[in-house]
């Protein structure tokens, strides 16, 4: 049945907002501090699909440091794995915190807030025991992830609280009981930390766990991390094969069970490497998803430092954000979804996977062919899809839809949308212009809009990103022109891939890893020795040693950074 959406409030009145671009009702609340210590006023927000059956799983992520709950709920691509898989999807926010901290950190490393019964982690559950009361929440499927110090926090969370969640995933994360020095903070690339021993790990983690629940964790990060660099991907890896994998599964090689590509990915899978290691009983210990992800990112208010969440189709360019590499939201929840408690198998509403481009894009009067989409149910297997792109017109320029639509046997209805993208190639291309001012001065110039609660933020006018308040007149924000009169907060797409006017030419890409890993990736050859393809300079004879090398020009690379 559809759940009811009954809003309790907990301290302070509930702002309801219905996305228009999901089919679903987002809301905004705070949770009042608990009597522990270390607990304080939580803001949170939660993301209910319509026609969602229950009891439904629930998803909790956490931001990142200079992160909030908007940029996980608007920017990560979770909104619309919720309405695809049918989860209840919860952003908490830090809100208010103690300790010498950078902004929005979450306070994984501060002994308070690493405890069960203590600080921000029992805070976290105390926010999914508020949800439960309000909505219908299957208690044997709630999952935490998060990014960065959030990674860390559902790390912490994992282990302080394995009777409450039934699987987490760290994504750019650090092992239990890691300290400040475990982040690279240095600006430099590559970064540079130091970890607590695997043996130290374990020895934590089995002082704190009070439950025998094997908690199942995903880790993802990737190998081109300055902020949070390797071992600390391979750290959680080992520390929990040590403590949850049996005498004989109790190693990366003794437990690993498969190997494979990423799936899905958008637009290029980084190498992506996907490795399942378990007990031999069909479920995982820990799955690590680590890739050759890229240094630079789109937005501008980054490090560029490689160190972010990639979003997928659904995702955006926003702080800490990329699109391009293996979609997460995708990968988590497949992982959620094999591991709930008493590995009971959901029998919820129907999956659609849209097949192809999503985006696709076509130029004026190019033909146009459906790749379809496929549907699956827990209990009915392979559905079929009705499919209708009845709207798309190749022949006017313009965004277009097709609908996929799928039912199963209890009449669940789910739905997917495809966008179609038809160009004009002889329509004016993007300027690439940019223009540095206050919040205030871009509203007045027309290249942002008042908006938010009473019009206090100022929207880039486009891409409707936050770019501070709309009274500010002393910062100083730059925004960047596509077509004439479109602005950005993050550069466009045809201006980073040298398509406006702006002199062309593809932005250099730089690369830090292993030589195996340069040589896996086509950056690289072996010959009584390690080489740069095409430039042919040399890297050393050691697989394992790491170099920076850059593109110089197509498929020549040399050793170093970009000029």
């Amino acid at each position: 049945m559809s759940i009811r959406v009954t809003l309790a409030i907990i301290a302070m009145a509930v702002l309801a907002i219905t996305n228009p671009s999901h089919a679903g009702t987002l809301t905004s609340d705070t949770l009042a501090a608990g009597s522990q210590s270390g607990s304080r006023d939580r803001q949170y927000q939660v993301y209910v699909p319509d026609n969602l059956t229950t009891p439904a799983p629930m998803v909790m992520a956490l931001h990142g440091c200079s992160q909030t709950q908007a940029n996980v709920m608007n920017e990560w691509g979770l909104q619309a794995a919720a309405d695809q898989y049918g989860f209840i999807l919860v952003t908490p926010f830090i809100t208010s915190y103690d300790g010498l901290r950078n902004q929005n950190c979450w306070g994984f490393w501060f002994d308070q807030h690493r405890h069960e019964g203590a600080g921000e982690p029992q805070d976290l559950v105390r926010i999914g025991q508020a949800i439960e009361s309000q909505y219908s929440v299957d208690a044997d499927r709630r999952y935490i992830t998060g990014l960065s110090s959030g990674g860390a926090m559902a790390e912490v969370a994992a282990i302080t609280h394995n009777e409450y969640w039934a699987a987490a995933a760290s994504a750019s994360g650090l092992p239990y009981g890691e300290d400040a020095g475990s982040v690279s903070l240095s600006g430099q690339c590559p970064g540079s930390a130091t970890f607590h021993s695997v043996s130290r790990v374990a020895s934590d983690i089995e002082q704190e766990l009070n439950d025998s629940y094997p908690i199942p964790m995903m880790v993802l990060q990737s190998e081109n991390d300055c902020t949070v660099v390797q071992p600390a991907g391979r750290n959680i890896r080992d520390a929990h094969l040590r403590v949850f994998g049996d005498s004989s599964h109790d190693t990366p090689i003794t437990a690993r069970q498969s190997e494979s590509d990423c799936s899905p990915a958008y637009q290029n899978d980084y190498q992506c490497v996907h490795t399942v290691y378990g007990n031999g009983d069909g479920r995982s210990v820990v799955e690590t998803v680590f890739f050759d992800g890229p240094i630079n990112t789109a937005n501008s208010t980054d490090t560029n430092h490689g160190h972010f969440w990639v979003g997928g189709v659904n995702g955006s360019e926003g702080p800490w954000a990329v699109r391009a590499g293996p979609s997460y939201p995708d990968i988590i929840w497949d992982f959620f979804n094999r591991h709930s408690r008493t590995g009971s198998v959901s029998n919820g509403q129907p999956t659609i996977t849209v097949l192809g481009d999503n985006p696709l894009d076509l130029t004026l009067d190019q033909s146009f062919s459906d790749p379809g989409a496929t549907a699956t149910d827990p209990e009915d297997g392979n559905l079929s899809v009705n499919a209708d792109c009845s709207s798309v017109d190749t022949s006017q320029a313009g965004d277009y839809t097709c609908q996929y639509t799928a039912t199963d046997s209890d009449s669940n209805t789910v739905a997917r949308t495809r966008t179609v993208r038809v160009t004009d190639p002889s329509a004016p291309t993007a300027s690439c212009a940019t223009e540095i001012a206050s919040p205030s001065a871009h509203v007045t110039a027309g290249r942002a809009e008042k908006g938010g609660s009473f019009n206090l933020r100022a929207l880039s006018l486009t891409d409707r990103q936050d770019i501070g308040a709309s009274y500010d007149t002393w910062s100083s924000v730059t925004l960047h022109e596509g077509e004439p009169g479109t602005w950005y907060a993050a550069e466009p797409e045809a201006c980073r891939t040298g398509g406006g006017n702006n002199g062309g030419g593809q932005p250099c890409e730089e690369r830090y890893g292993s030589n195996l890993q340069h040589q896996n990736a086509n950056r690289a050859y072996y010959q009584m020795g390690y080489f740069t393809v095409g430039g042919d300079d040399a890297l050393g004879a050691i697989s394992g040693g790491y170099n920076w090398v850059y593109e110089a020009a197509p498929g020549e690379y040399r050793v170093g950074q970009c000029p």
